[in-house]
């Protein structure tokens, strides 16, 4: 196999020199076959690492293409059942450790897609007729979008009417069978989270890179060892929180970094825009609510689903403001505060006396932080209220309903 290798160790090298993010694929693979080495019997071990490289063998014109795929048929042949699921796993395992790579390639791709300064120095002499896609393939981003609508005299009347229609609803669906549990999720995200920080490597130390190292092969291990799938068949609600787990990961945060994007490429193209003032876009789901043909939404399941929703967007408005409230130091005495704020200080004192016995004291000169506290304890009665309605709501919704007829 020394052709092999010294195959799959050029073709390493050829891709590192187009992107230095590939050359984390040899580190891959050999974290990769050292689970394997420590998890499996020696000779399953052997038959599965040499699997793949008769994969890369197999791309070698020099070699029978029919002599390999006959040896890689021998080799599964000779697996009984319990070794051909544990082969289908550790392929599953390697290529989805693969497609992590793949990602945080793309993602340094489009992140230097904006950073390239030969595309902003382009912009001086864009044709605003011509398709955006011929110009080396750089993403089409809301500043050029507004710069080609100034280029075509687009009158800013026009443009804010229709940023002022614009309306986007973007739905959320499931299936049983797409299910993916959040553990396996999240060591994703911790695989994908060591790489990039070994990607920076020439800011480490030799020490750190090996810790990294380290981490990641442990990573790899644990997840080697953990069930793709749930054991049990998944309710309607465990639908509706693994539908819901990139509104929390990514959407929550994403969606105020879309509206400042929209707002900067505006100031800078059309000044004198506004930006809607509503938000443009929204949310739905089919999950825990869509009837149609599953027997098991029913209307206490829609309304549970409700009360979930609610609640993890809660959860996010309390993290958010208690992270605002640490950062929002402002002292009345290096700072003007409106007397709006000091009114509504005021109010709130009258229907929070708790708080402000708690709180007053220690924010008597950081109005900021003694308004986020108000707000906290809103949120933490607006959540206690949900839970509640999501414990009894349904069976009191019941009642009222008998009642009324």
């Amino acid at each position: 196999m020394e052709s092999t290798k010294q195959f799959k160790n050029n073709n390493v090298d050829l891709i590192s020199n187009i992107d230095p993010l590939d050359k984390n694929r040899a580190l891959i693979e050999d974290l990769w076959e050292s689970v394997l080495r420590e998890e499996c019997p020696d000779d399953q071990a052997n038959r599965l690492i040499q699997l793949k490289e008769l994969s890369y063998s197999n791309q070698l014109e020099e070699y029978s293409s029919k002599t390999f795929k006959n040896e890689m048929v021998n080799i599964v042949n000779s697996m009984d059942l319990a070794e051909s699921i544990s082969a289908a796993r550790a392929f599953s395992l390697y290529f989805q450790l693969v497609n992590i790579l793949e990602q945080r390639v793309e993602e340094d791709r489009y992140i230097q897609s904006f950073t390239n300064q030969n595309v902003q120095k382009s912009q001086d002499n864009l044709d605003p007729f011509a398709p955006a896609l011929a110009r080396q393939n750089a993403p089409v981003t809301f500043k050029e979008l507004f710069f080609r609508l100034r280029r075509l005299n687009v009158p800013p009347g026009k443009l804010e009417e229709l940023l002022q229609e614009m309306d986007i609803r973007l739905v959320f669906t499931a299936h049983p069978t797409e299910i993916v549990r959040h553990t396996i999720r999240h060591k994703q995200t911790r695989v994908a989270n060591l790489l990039q920080k070994i990607q920076v490597e020439k800011f480490l130390t030799v020490e750190d890179i090996k810790s990294l190292k380290i981490q990641l092969k442990e990573e790899i291990r644990l997840w080697w060892r953990t069930d793709e799938l749930h054991q049990f068949k998944p309710s309607v609600i465990d639908e509706v929180d693994y539908a819901l787990h990139y509104f929390q990961q990514v959407l929550f945060d994403a969606m105020p970094q879309l509206r400042g994007r929209i707002s900067s490429a505006l100031t800078e193209n059309y000044p004198d825009v506004q930006m809607p003032t509503e938000s443009f876009c929204t949310f739905g789901s089919w999950v825990g609510s869509d009837r149609d043909g599953n027997p098991s939404v029913t209307p206490e399941i829609t309304w549970r689903t409700a009360c979930y929703q609610r609640q993890l967007m809660l959860e996010r408005y309390i993290k958010a403001t208690s992270n605002l409230r640490d950062q929002l130091s402002v002292s009345m005495q290096w700072s003007q505060v409106s007397s709006s704020l000091l009114e509504s200080l005021e109010t709130d004192r009258v229907k929070f006396p708790e708080i402000y016995e708690a709180r007053a004291t220690r924010y008597r000169s950081e109005p900021y932080r003694l308004k986020l506290s108000y707000i906290l304890e809103k949120l933490r009665l607006t959540h206690e209220r949900n839970n509640l309605l999501a414990e009894g709501g349904w069976k009191l919704s019941l009642e009222r309903d008998s009642d009324n007829n």
